[in-house]
């Protein structure tokens, strides 16, 4: 391969790997995410309720501190999502709101990294997925570098 080529070769190799710089968050409308965060409060109430309805590990299995950490994430998730919608209902905007989305996105990873060890029903999948599919909606109004949500695999 001649040097041309080559020095081609690596401006593109690098350019198709590197983090797509620049990228851009979605234009933010505030109907719209306020929208999407209203969904956003009854999903993950059903999502809560469906969690306390599940019959805990049996002691010494392993699972029991990790269903009540899940618990725990769970219930703050509900309380973020209220939080998030009850401020764009007031008329706060994207850099007002932005830290609830971060507190919120980072139950959401604690609640993957612990679900992935536990026990999952049909109906808790369920519930997780509509929950999951609105803060996919959510997060390119406030991440330029949102990844889509999948489900946890086991």
């Amino acid at each position: 391969m001649s040097y041309r080529r080559w020095a081609v070769a690596i401006v593109f190799g690098v350019a198709l790997l590197a983090p797509a710089a620049g990228a851009e968050l979605a234009a933010w409308d505030a109907a719209k995410v306020g929208d999407i965060a209203k969904q956003l409060v009854p999903a993950t109430q059903a999502l809560y309720d469906t969690f306390y309805k599940q019959l805990p590990p049996m002691g010494g299995s392993g699972q029991t501190r990790d269903f009540s950490r899940l618990k725990l994430v769970i219930r703050h998730l509900k309380s973020e999502a209220q939080e998030l919608s009850s401020a764009l209902e007031r008329g706060e905007g994207h850099d007002e709101t932005f830290p609830i989305y971060e507190s919120l996105m980072q139950d959401v990873r604690d609640a993957q990294e612990i679900g992935a060890r536990i026990f999952a029903t049909e109906d808790l999948k369920q519930k997780a997925s509509v929950a999951r599919g609105l803060l996919n909606q959510l997060g390119p109004h406030y991440d330029p570098e949102f990844e889509t949500l999948v489900p946890v695999a086991r």
